[in-house]
């Protein structure tokens, strides 16, 4: 038992540090838009096709890709990920136009949804049913650590040595740490026993409410989507926002940029724990109304009450990592789990590959700080669709 819990840790640990490293790359792009428009002559359209085409790409692999992740060894698949990441920062290091940027982001968007569903479906396993949000909470504090660190690491090197350099550190670290998953067990007997008594329990009163539980799956999509649209919107524009109407330099919006992921680290740590004693779908909802609240006070506060609040935005939104991923699997069956986070992903990279083109759309059309009102509007609605969500218990 003492070696099954060892193996079971070392395992978390070692998916948590990949997680971290397959996001290092994720939104450093995003940082960096202002010094592309200006470095590459880029319009405010184009830099908005450098977010939008590469998650469209990744959109469009999600499903077949979904059916594949519960048929091959998932350690694999991560690693393979990891590899197609950390050669797409050699190649963007390299770029020197909009297409020889956008080929190396749309394989980083790849890598990303080649990772994340075998990633959690391991991950969800680990522990058991009831430890499940605090292991996807853990989990996803290594996502967001990797979201905080890219940002980070421009804001400091950027002055200095540039924005290429960023990538190219990043490199060794991520295509070694694939080697990594290759050795890391896989689930324990004694913890897929136990999830497996848990989850058997349950399978009469799964069939019976399918419907209850489709829907449920469904709705939860929905309200990410939404909600995942107006925090894309922002994201997408926030160092532009933060260099054009606030006035901070370009490496001081990154960091500001990079710091609020990084507060979202505790959030993801602490958010499955509270999960835990609230419920997944309660805690959701209270993160989801703390988001609407600082979103309000980012875009109508003084600078320095945007410092504040933006910090504690980052650490609500953090904090719905592991209760999300828990509740969408306890809302699919354990034998689809794979195909069932592929789809879980998929309002993801849907909603990133349309909301910087709408969100550069509104721009135009009336500016900038119109983002913040809309995005608390589709934060407002998918907490309604939250609240529809079915508990597990009721019938």
């Amino acid at each position: 038992m003492a070696d099954s819990t060892v193996d079971t840790w070392w395992a978390l640990s070692v998916c948590t540090l990949t997680h971290a490293f397959i996001h290092v790359f994720a939104i450093m792009h995003m940082a960096l838009i202002p010094v592309f428009m200006k470095e590459l002559s880029l319009s405010i359209f184009e830099s908005g096709l450098l977010v939008s085409i590469p998650l469209g790409i990744s959109v469009s692999i999600s499903l077949p890709y979904g059916f594949l992740t519960d048929r091959i060894d998932r350690r694999k698949l991560m690693a393979a990920s990891l590899i197609l990441c950390g050669f797409s920062g050699v190649a963007l290091s390299r770029a020197n136009s909009f297409l020889t940027l956008l080929l190396p982001l749309c394989f980083i968007s790849l890598s990303s949804t080649l990772y994340h569903p075998p990633a959690l479906s391991v991950v969800s396993e680990l522990l058991s049913a009831k430890q499940r949000s605090r292991a996807l909470g853990i989990h996803g504090a290594g996502g967001t650590s990797g979201v905080a660190i890219g940002p980070i690491t421009l804001g400091l090197i950027m002055g200095t040595y540039g924005w290429r350099f960023a990538y190219l550190i990043w490199t060794l670290p991520i295509l070694v740490s694939s080697i990594s998953l290759l050795k890391i067990p896989k689930s324990s007997s004694r913890t897929r026993r136990d999830n497996s008594e848990e989850e058997t329990v349950q399978v009469d009163r799964e069939k019976q409410n399918m419907k209850r539980l489709r829907r449920g799956y469904l709705l939860l999509l929905f309200a990410l989507s939404v909600r995942g649209m107006g925090g894309q919107s922002v994201s997408t524009y926030m160092t532009t926002y933060l260099v054009s109407n606030r006035g901070l330099s370009e490496s001081v919006s990154s960091l500001v940029y990079g710091l609020n992921p990084f507060v979202g680290i505790l959030g993801s740590l602490s958010g499955g724990y509270f999960a835990e004693f609230s419920g997944n779908k309660r805690w959701m909802i209270i993160a989801y109304t703390a988001g609407m609240f600082t979103l309000a006070c980012v875009w109508l506060g003084p600078l320095w009450f945007l410092m504040v609040f933006y910090l504690v935005g980052g650490y609500f939104g953090g904090s719905t990592m592991g209760p999300s991923t828990s509740l969408a699997a306890e809302l699919s069956p354990r034998e689809r789990r794979g195909l069932a986070y592929a789809v879980f992903m998929l309002p993801f990279n849907l909603v990133g590959a349309f909301s910087p083109v709408i969100a550069a759309k509104i721009i135009e059309l009336f500016g900038i700080q119109t983002l913040f009102p809309f995005a608390i509007f589709l934060y407002l609605i998918s907490i309604i669709v939250l609240q529809s969500i079915p508990e597990k218990n009721k019938p």
